[in-house]
Formats: structure tokens, sequence, C-alpha cells
């Protein structure tokens, strides 16, 4: 897919209902959705979680599963702009730090509910945007429901 840069620091939050955290993260004009990408993967994602949880894997292993394949795809999508890292603050300025995580949780009665979440830290403070909400400042570490194992990304921004 082709997006549209975005350099407008008050975009996210004119646009909210446009944009979500991975465009917020990523600098797109568009909603971002790395599930696209798992989609293609795994078919259903859905039917994917049923089945990995029949096979005995729990909660926590499939959400890794499911973080590890966006990742993956992102790497493909944005090829030549993020590179996996450690989690330590760029050493250039023409990079920003990515966070994602997820969750994938099914329950006894086989309901299942699934989602993503990005952070960046940006002009030396990590933020976030949550789906439609406007941006706001966070803390690295606090992730609520998002039970996975953070992914982090060193997103290539070019000279500002």
């Amino acid at each position: 897919m082709e997006y549209t840069r975005n350099s407008d620091p008050e975009y996210y939050n004119k646009y909210r209902r446009c944009s979500n955290c991975g465009s917020f993260a990523l600098r797109l004009q568009e909603w971002y959705d790395p599930e696209e990408y798992l989609a293609q993967e795994v078919g259903d994602i859905y039917d994917w979680i049923e089945e990995l949880a029949e096979e005995g894997y729990s909660n926590g292993e499939i959400t890794e599963f499911y973080v590890n394949t966006l990742a993956d795809g992102m790497l493909r999508e944005f090829e030549g702009e993020l590179t996996i890292c450690d989690g330590s603050a760029p050493h250039t300025s023409d990079e920003e730090l990515i966070a994602l995580n997820g969750f994938c949780l099914r329950d006894d009665d086989c309901y299942i509910d699934v989602d993503f979440h990005f952070k960046v830290f940006r002009d030396g403070m990590w933020q976030e945007k949550c789906g439609q909400e406007p941006t706001k400042f966070c803390e690295e570490d606090e992730w609520g429901r998002y039970i996975g194992e953070p992914i982090y990304m060193y997103h290539y921004i070019g000279e500002e």
C-alpha cells in the first residue's frame, strides 16, 4: 500500500478519525493496520487464534506469535525504514523509536479479543494515540491490557 507521509504534528489531533496509533507512530496520514499482513499469512485471524488455542498455546504465547508476525510484516512493508532494536533511544536525529505490542485473549467460552498498539519516542518523550482519541504523552512501560513483550524498532524519518 502507498501512504501519505505527514510532517504536521497537529494532523493527528485535527483528523483524529482518519488516524490511529500506527499512523501516528509511523507519521502517516492514513489509518495503519498491520493486521493486513497477518491475514495474508494466516487467513482469518480469529480462526488462527482458535486453532493455536486448541493446540494448547496460552494467550501469552499466541500474543507473541501475533506481535512477531505483525512486526515481520512491517519490516517487509517499510523495508529500509524500520530496523528491530533493543529499545534504546536512537543515536541520530533522523530516527525515532517505535514500540509495538498487542494481545490475543481467548476465554473458556471461546470469546476472542485481539488488538495491537504502538507508542513512539518522539521529541524526547513517549507518546501514543489510542484509536480515534487525541495524541497524548505516556509511559514506555504502561501497556494496560497489551500483554506481549514490546518489539522496538528504529524508524528512519530522514533529516528534520
